[in-house]
C-alpha cells in the first residue's frame, strides 16, 4: 500500500481524534485523502504520508539537515536509556490492559523516532494497542518521520493551535520542545499525563567544552525556570533525573553536533575545532517531569 494510502487509511479511523484547526468542528477523511469538517474546511493527505494541518505558512528554525542529523543520532541508540524509561513510566502509570490502546500525542516529534522507539518498548512490555501521533512545526521534520516510520498519524501543524479535539490522548510527550501548557491541558484525559524533558547542567558538557569558553552564558544552564512554568499548570507525580555517558562512533560525532541548538551560536570555525577534537564520549543529561493537569 502507497504511503499516502495508509496514512489516510489509519487518520480516517482515527478521525474521531481530530478537530478543524480553523472553525474547531469535527472532522472527517473522504475518498480523496481529504480531511474535511461541515464547513468545508479541508487539508489534504501528503504523498510521504503526513497530513499537514497549518492554516497559514510558518517558519520553522529547524531544518532538513538538522533533522536528518538527529535521526542519524536518535537511531544510533543515543536516546534509548531515556526511552526506557518514559516507556517505564507510562506503563506503571498508565493501564495497559484495557480493550482501547493507549493514546500517544509526541508534540514536537520532530523526525519522529522517539515516539516510534517509545512504541517498541510499549509492545514489548504489553500486549495493549499503542496509538501514537506526532506534532510538529516543521515539515522537513514529519517529512522524515513518515518516510522513517508507519503505522503513526503524523501531522505538520502549530502547538498553539493544536488540531485535536478536547481530552483526545492519554499521554502528551513533550522532549527537549518548547510547551503550550494551556494546549496540553485541554487535550489530556482527566487522569491523563504530561512528560516532558528537559536538559540537566551537564547535558553534552564536552560539546560545550568544545564550542565555547568559559565566559560564554552558554556554559551554564539551568532549568528552574522550565520546572517552575511546569509546576504552575500541572501536578508533579514524579521528578527523575537520568544521566549516562554514550560512546560515540567517529561518524556521528558530526550529527551530534548539528542537530543541537548548542551549535547555533557558535562561529563556524568553532564548530571545526570541535570536530578536530575528535570527541569519542558526552554526557546525557535529563530531567523527566510527570504531571497531571492541575484540577480544573
Amino acid at each position: 500500500m502507497k504511503k499516502i494510502d495508509a496514512a489516510a487509511r489509519l487518520i480516517g479511523r482515527h478521525s474521531s481524534l481530530f478537530q478543524c484547526p480553523v472553525c474547531g468542528l469535527a472532522m472527517e477523511m473522504n475518498e480523496n485523502r481529504t480531511l474535511l469538517c461541515r464547513n468545508r474546511h479541508g487539508f489534504d493527505t501528503a504523498k510521504p504520508g503526513y497530513i499537514s494541518l497549518l492554516t497559514k505558512a510558518v517558519k520553522s528554525d529547524y531544518g532538513k539537515t538538522m533533522f536528518e542529523a538527529r535521526n542519524l543520532v536518535c537511531r544510533s541508540g543515543f536516546f534509548h536509556p531515556l526511552i526506557e524509561r518514559i516507556g517505564r513510566t507510562i506503563l506503571t502509570n498508565i493501564s495497559g490492559g484495557g480493550l482501547e490502546p493507549v493514546t500517544v500525542l509526541d508534540a514536537g516529534c520532530g523526525e519522529g523516532s522517539q515516539l516510534a522507539q517509545l512504541a517498541d518498548v510499549w509492545k514489548r512490555e504489553t500486549t495493549a494497542g499503542f496509538l501514537g501521533a506526532g506534532l510538529d512545526l516543521s515539515k522537513e521534520g514529519v517529512a522524515i518521520a513518515a518516510r522513517e516510520y508507519g503505522g503513526f498519524i503524523w501531522c505538520v501543524g502549530d502547538l498553539a493551535r493544536s488540531p485535536f479535539r478536547n481530552q483526545s490522548f492519554d499521554v502528551i510527550l513533550n522532549v527537549l520542545s518548547a510547551s503550550n501548557y494551556g494546549e496540553f491541558t485541554r487535550l489530556l484525559r482527566n487522569d491523563g499525563m504530561l512528560i516532558k524533558v528537559v536538559p540537566g547542567s551537564g547535558h553534552l558538557q564536552q560539546l560545550r567544552d568544545a564550542l565555547y569558553d568559559d565566559r560564554s552564558p552558554r556554559q551554564a544552564y539551568s532549568n528552574e525556570k522550565t520546572r517552575a512554568l511546569f509546576m504552575q499548570h500541572f501536578d508533579i507525580l514524579d521528578e527523575q533525573q537520568l544521566r549516562y555517558d554514550v560512546t560515540l562512533q567517529e561518524e556521528l560525532l558530526e550529527p551530534l553536533v548539528r542537530m543541537t541548538p548548542l551549535s547555533w551560536g557558535a562561529r563556524d570555525e568553532q564548530i571545526q575545532q570541535a570536530m578536530r577534537l575528535a570527541i569519542r564520549e558526552v554526557t546525557a543529561d535529563f530531567t523527566v517531569l510527570v504531571g497531571r493537569a492541575k484540577v480544573r
